[in-house]
């Protein structure tokens, strides 16, 4: 191994992916499986993580690939993913709080429980599970907590009724940013992600979605008009997540901390659509 493929090498980390069994979370899975580490990925679904691991297993050759399900609405059931993590497994390294929940609602209709779900799944359950992990990294005096946020958080949603989740991803970035001065001591950092719009299956869907209701060519024409106001005047393709992981989770990201990273194409930055010369 060349010397500095040496600094992104995970060999003998421990990273758990929340979220993992699809989409960015899959590939953020299978960036960390592919530099060395032993990755966990947890989802509610047990049928759909059983499927990717056998997808990642086959698709990274000797990769140590785990799974564990969890429901993160519930506090009882992430204390359980906890307990395993720091028992069984001897604790976690790298922590990626990737999963998220969305609940469009109108600002004068948002409802108890879509407040209480939002900040539950997408801030309260990664602060429990960093809270549970941090005495492992602090002990190893080496650590990554990375999180999943939005460029939503930077401009404003393309959706209507989207005020409380970009309120809780905003939540999520702030805590990031103190976290990181927290336990930069010990040699832990702490980045979340500004993702932007990522052609996962569930994007593609929407897209086929539009053609079906609007008739052929209204799929393209949508993604067309949607990529135009990405800088790169375009959507990112999933693999694009990848090398970023590797950097941010390695040695080779250990002097980046109390990030917001924007991994979005450019979205979050435009004023105009973007016309091609």
């Amino acid at each position: 191994m060349s010397e500095a493929f040496k600094k992104f090498d995970l060999t003998g980390k421990t990273a758990l992916v929340t979220g993992g069994a699809t989409g960015l979370g899959y590939h953020m899975a299978r960036a960390l499986a592919i530099s060395g580490a032993r990755v966990v990925i947890c989802a509610r679904r047990e049928d759909v993580l059983k499927s990717a691991v056998d997808t990642l297993s086959k698709d990274v050759a000797g990769g140590d690939i785990l799974y564990r399900t969890v429901d993160l609405g519930d506090r009882q059931s992430i204390a359980r993913l906890s307990e395993y993590c720091m028992g069984e497994l001897g604790g976690i390294d790298i922590f990626i709080g990737n999963a998220g929940q969305d609940m469009l609602q109108p600002i004068e209709a948002i409802t108890d429980d879509a407040i209480d779900q939002m900040v539950q799944v997408n801030l309260s359950a990664n602060v429990e599970l960093v809270r549970g992990f941090v005495p492992h990294m602090r002990q190893k005096r080496w650590g990554r907590i990375l999180f999943s946020s939005s460029a939503t958080t930077v401009c404003a949603s393309p959706h209507e009724g989207a005020s409380m989740y970009t309120a809780v991803k905003g939540a999520l970035n702030s805590y990031t940013r103190t976290a990181a001065t927290e336990l930069g001591h010990d040699g832990i950092t702490v980045n979340s992600l500004i993702l932007g719009m990522f052609l996962t299956d569930i994007m593609r869907g929407v897209f086929d979605q539009v053609e079906q209701a609007q008739g052929p060519g209204a799929g393209a024409a949508a993604l067309k008009s949607f990529s135009s106001m990405i800088a790169l005047g375009r959507c990112g393709e999933v693999e694009e997540i990848e090398g970023l992981i590797q950097l941010l989770a390695s040695d080779a990201g250990s002097y980046i901390t109390g990030s917001n990273l924007a991994i979005d194409g450019g979205l979050s930055i435009m004023l105009r659509p973007n016309q091609p010369a």
